[in-house]
């Protein structure tokens, strides 16, 4: 996880007789992982994922088949 820098110009005097010429670089005080919590079904997901896919295909042929009618004069 990339964290702010604030560039060694935007810094008060005192922070910049600490730093020198370097920019202000925060670090994590803690790992991300413990603090973000998904409690996520995966396989629920993965499921809900291909029946979506599915039914776009179906769209996607209904569409089609409904193009081929209007080419032919069928509509």
């Amino acid at each position: 996880m990339d964290l702010p820098k604030i560039k060694n110009e935007d810094l008060p005097e005192e922070l910049k007789k600490i730093l020198g010429d370097a920019d202000a670089e925060f670090d994590a005080i803690v790992d991300p992982t413990d603090i973000v919590n998904l409690n996520v079904d995966t396989e629920q997901l993965e499921n809900e994922r291909l029946e979506i896919a599915k039914k776009l295909v179906q769209s996607r042929e209904k569409l089609n088949e409904i193009r081929r009618q209007e080419r032919n004069g069928n509509v």
